[in-house]
């Protein structure tokens, strides 16, 4: 199964990593791009975009449906897992990679126009229970969430602001492959902040892809939420799991 993380954007380059090295493509190069592996069935692309919006498309209109799902919201406010400052969650409605996301995947759907999932060129994995099918799959990731999660206990009252930081950005860098023990001789060394979150998202995926087989293992990254909530493939974290049924518990 092959790992590709595009960190996508909507005016200038997207940035890919694909387990070698960075790549980068402009729109209708990335289109092309896209073509090619959308005929590779063990694909599994980790999207730096949203691809999920309101609850039932075919009737989307209740409040948030079309600005901000339930995981941005979790993110922006919730006690003990808001996201810092240099971390930015915005609500999905407001984030510019969404208009290119729409063009080359179709997601995500947010009316009664739209494609059927089945219909579209990538398999959307968007809960903990979702599976690989035979044909190729994406999951949304938002590296940004995943790299604090990882290193914010090393990190305490530290700035965040990677990308406008290159020191913070090799720091993180640095704490995230000892947290996740991830194997990266040999593969080039994010050299900007589209690198790191490809770079990040290309470790996220990978886990995945490596889950433990049996139920007496904990895996060590998790999708949080589904296609209503919105949700992110993100390090797993038991804590994160019981306040965001709490969140839920309240909405």
């Amino acid at each position: 199964m092959a790992v590709i993380a595009i960190d996508p954007a909507p005016g200038k380059e997207s940035t890919i990593f694909d387990g070698k090295e960075f790549l980068s493509k402009k729109g209708p190069q990335l289109r092309s791009y896209l073509d090619q592996l959308k005929r590779t069935p063990e694909t599994l692309l980790c999207w730096d975009a949203p691809l999920t919006g309101p609850c039932d498309p075919a009737y989307a209109g209740k409040p948030g449906d079309f600005t901000q799902r339930l995981i941005e919201g979790f993110f922006r406010r919730e006690f003990g897992f808001r996201a810092p400052k240099g971390v930015s969650v915005l609500g999905y409605g407001g984030c510019p990679h969404w208009t290119i996301t729409r063009s080359l995947l179709g997601l995500p759907r947010t009316g009664p126009y739209d494609l059927d999932l089945q219909h579209l060129p990538f398999r959307l994995l968007p809960d903990p229970n979702s599976k690989q099918a035979d044909r190729p799959s994406v999951v949304e990731i938002h590296p940004a969430v995943a790299a604090w999660l990882w290193c914010r206990k090393d990190r305490i009252q530290a700035s965040w602001n990677y990308k406008k930081d290159d020191g913070v950005q090799k720091e993180l860098w640095s704490i995230l492959l000892q947290r996740t023990g991830f194997p990266w001789d040999g593969r080039p060394t994010p050299g900007n902040d589209d690198e790191f979150d490809a770079a990040v998202g290309y470790i996220l995926g990978s886990l995945y892809l490596k889950q433990p087989r049996t139920k007496e293992e904990d895996p060590c990254v998790k999708i949080l939420g589904d296609r209503c909530t919105g949700s992110f493939l993100l390090p797993a974290d038991p804590e994160l799991e019981e306040r965001w049924r709490a969140f839920l518990e309240n909405q």
